[in-house]
């Protein structure tokens, strides 16, 4: 990932300086959450907030341009934006599983993404329209935070708890647009479960889907 970064990096820094524009988009995104990690399907009190608005700003530069079709390069800084969820969750995983009741607990977390992107995007011009694909990397920033009231094990007293992450990580990035300079509506994919799933105190959500209206000054 560290060699894909540089060469990404490098295809971006040796656009055409002249060609150089601000960019910027906004949107939504769609964080694709995981039933059983922070909150359970049809348990007491269940609240999931997956939908965030998102918005990103940054560069973008002609790598090469052969007319009616070329490469750019973009540098953007990246808000992925706010997820949350809540319930009133069985503490044992093994009772959820069976579908039996159990010591229950109340549960209450948020957390957000927001880093950089750096991609190379192939276009090519066709039906009046600029269609292209997009891929390079995420560098982010994401954190999570989660209550936890009424926690017991076993016979023990109950407690409170709260758990909490912080981290920087790298992610694959993909994505297509469509449109007519200056505008374009822009989709990304954003694999950032592929660091969710590793951390102590992992966030709701895996990978992330994003839709933005964009546009070139």
């Amino acid at each position: 990932m560290r060699k894909t970064i540089i060469s990404i990096g490098f295809l971006c820094l040796t656009a055409n300086a002249h060609a150089w524009q601000f960019e910027a988009g906004a949107g939504a995104t769609h964080y694709e959450t995981e039933n059983g990690r922070w909150y359970q399907n049809g348990q007491q009190q269940n609240s999931v907030t997956n939908n965030s608005p998102a918005f990103s700003a940054g560069v973008t530069g002609s790598w090469m341009d052969r007319g009616n079709w070329g490469i750019d390069g973009h540098a953007d800084f990246v808000y992925l934006g706010r997820a949350a969820a809540s319930c009133h969750c069985l503490t044992r995983d093994e009772d959820y599983a069976a579908h039996r009741d159990g010591p229950r607990a109340g549960f209450s977390g948020s957390g957000n993404a927001y880093g950089a992107s750096l991609t190379v995007e192939p276009y090519r011009y066709a039906y009046g329209l600029r269609w292209s694909m997009e891929a390079g990397a995420f560098v982010y920033h994401s954190s999570w935070s989660e209550s936890v009231t009424g926690w017991a094990v076993n016979d023990a007293p109950k407690q409170d708890l709260h758990l909490s992450s912080s981290s920087w990580n790298v992610a694959p990035v993909v994505g297509v647009s469509v449109g007519t300079v200056p505008w374009s509506i822009n989709y990304r994919h954003y694999f950032t479960g592929l660091n969710s799933k590793r951390q102590n105190v992992p966030p709701v959500w895996n990978d992330a889907d994003v839709l933005e209206i964009k546009r070139r000054f």
